[in-house]
């Protein structure tokens, strides 16, 4: 004769619902622990770690529900042999009884199961919520992975503007050398700025001048055509050349529209900056033109 089987003990799958309901909800946890010392964690990072939370918890309710098994096997066996052994005896599943706390005239009745199957149902465990556990698996890992494809992007815009920063640092240093080298070639002092330097160096060529009045305008035309009326009025006409570039100049002022007549005509500003000869001092003074307007 077989052994009677009894009631065994079952664990329930519970792993999955320890899980974060957002996988951002993660963050927080991770640096309060020193997971990521340095820094904030990144989205990816985050996405990284709950994905892995998840996929831990996961294997966690896979290997309960397969040690439960053996015990949700007999279990399934004692209720059977129960529920047929009440069913020959004649045992009813269930009963009525008026309802005890009702005021009424006529109170209702009341079904309720047969002690045997609230005690099946308590006692003998036939299922350890893997069905639930699977199922809310599921759905968190669809959102991680919407969360996991978000970050990628996400990280990639942050890297971008760390770098920009990181050139901008760059750009600045390389300005102030710039600043530097040019203040000690031209003994200027050391506290100027960049606009003070472009009004020194420009006064030292009237092409420079005119030259850095026109593109200001063609950058700028938004008041009219002052910077350039101003620098062609400093202008001294001592050669047949200073006369064309007066004159050349002189047509693009007359019924201004557009700044960029400037950029255009025969003696542009580029021409202007070529044609001097120092190109030394033309390149300082386009340097100092471009750092203030910064």
């Amino acid at each position: 004769m077989n052994a009677p089987t009894k009631i065994m003990p079952v664990e329930p799958c519970n792993a999955i619902g320890n899980c974060m309901a957002s996988p951002s909800s993660y963050r927080s946890s991770m640096e309060s622990t020193g997971l990521y010392r340095y820094g904030k964690s990144t989205d990816g990072r985050v996405a990284e770690h709950a994905l892995r939370q998840l996929e831990e918890a996961r294997a966690k309710d896979i290997a309960t529900h397969e040690r439960n098994a053996p015990a949700l096997a007999a279990n399934a066996e004692v209720r059977q042999r129960v529920e047929t052994l009440m069913t020959e005896i004649g045992m009813p599943r269930s009963f009525t009884e008026r309802d005890t706390k009702s005021r009424a005239r006529y109170p209702k009745s009341i079904r309720r199961d047969a002690g045997f199957i609230t005690d099946l149902a308590r006692e003998v465990k036939t299922g350890d919520s893997f069905e639930l556990a699977t199922t809310t698996y599921e759905r968190l890992k669809k959102e991680y992975d919407a969360f996991a494809a978000k970050a990628v992007e996400s990280d990639k815009l942050a890297e971008a503007a760390k770098e920009r920063e990181r050139q901008a640092v760059i750009e600045k240093r390389k300005a102030d050398m710039a600043l530097a080298t040019i203040l000690l070639r031209y003994e200027l002092p050391m506290e100027s700025s960049w606009t003070s330097v472009l009004e020194a160096l420009r006064g030292r060529d009237q092409r420079l001048d005119l030259a850095v009045a026109m593109e200001q305008t063609r950058g700028d035309w938004s008041e009219g055509a002052w910077r350039v009326r101003n620098a062609l009025g400093r202008f001294t006409v001592e050669t047949t050349e200073d006369k064309d570039i007066a004159n050349c100049v002189l047509g693009g002022l007359e019924d201004f529209e557009d700044g960029r007549v400037f950029r255009d005509m025969t003696w542009s500003y580029d021409a202007l900056y070529a044609s001097v000869a120092d190109q030394q001092l033309a390149a300082d003074v386009r340097a100092a033109a471009t750092n203030a307007g910064d």
